[in-house]
């Protein structure tokens, strides 16, 4: 896929139960959901999805999505069909209906160990608030961040950080520090607020502390450039939640 997607900020992650596929006490269908593209299982083409699941269906081969891609899509599952009764185990996937109106490529990041966390870049944009909402999927974490006053086609950028000299221990959590930029500016004169969902690859970074800690998760907080200081030369960092790995969803 090469389409990329903004949601506005009335956008939530929704799971509505639904009667019209199949046995209403099995079925459910999944609304704003994020997933990477395998191209090797099962049929061919299948989406891993958040909690270890991965879901495919006949329809899906023909999607123009590649492997590793991230994407963000609706699909429904049926768990009663006879299919899906073993849970996907002798198919290798879930039989779903991945709708295939609605998936949009989620643009992905590289996460640094270099950090400067005082200094202002060129372009750099504000992010007004970092959803709770997450995802770590195939050594890709997905966030969705809400930058304000932000125009419906213009093209962003992110990096997301972290200091390599943070110690590794079984009770820490880390720190990283999340920036966007402008990277091309569309000439419109009324934006709106808009939360961009966000994959980071991040697989390193976990399979380090899986390494060097006993801890069977791995949290942090992301530290996010929300103002600029008095002097327009500085930035003000606001901290999210906390997130947490579990290091079995590696």
């Amino acid at each position: 896929m090469s389409r990329s997607i903004l949601y506005g900020i009335l956008t939530f992650c929704m799971v509505v139960f639904v009667s019209c596929l199949g046995d209403p006490a099995t079925s459910l269908t999944m609304a704003n959901q994020v997933g990477v593209v395998a191209t090797n299982v099962g049929p061919g083409k299948a989406v891993y999805v958040k909690g270890g699941d991965v879901i495919s269906s006949e329809d899906f081969q023909q999607v123009n999505v590649e492997e590793g891609e991230c994407i963000l899509f609706d699909y429904s599952v049926d768990y009663g069909a006879a299919e899906n009764v073993d849970g996907g185990v002798n198919n290798g996937y879930i039989t779903a209906t991945i709708y295939e109106n609605t998936i949009s490529e989620v643009n992905q990041w590289n996460l640094f160990n270099t950090l400067d966390t005082v200094s202002v870049e060129d372009n750099e944009l504000l992010i007004s608030s970092l959803q709770s909402r997450s995802a770590y999927i195939k050594g890709r974490l997905f966030l969705f961040t809400e930058i304000k006053n932000h125009q419906v086609e213009q093209q962003d950028s992110f990096a997301l950080a972290y200091s390599p000299l943070q110690a590794i221990d079984d009770d820490q959590i880390y720190t990283l520090y999340l920036r966007a930029f402008l990277k091309e500016e569309v000439e419109t004169e009324n934006g709106q607020s808009m939360i961009i969902p966000c994959a980071f690859d991040i697989h390193d970074f976990v399979d380090k502390i899986a390494k060097e800690s006993s801890s069977q998760e791995v949290k942090f907080r992301i530290n996010y450039a929300s103002a600029f200081g008095k002097d327009s030369l500085s930035v003000v960092w606001k901290s999210s939640d906390i997130f947490t790995i579990e290091l079995s969803e590696k």
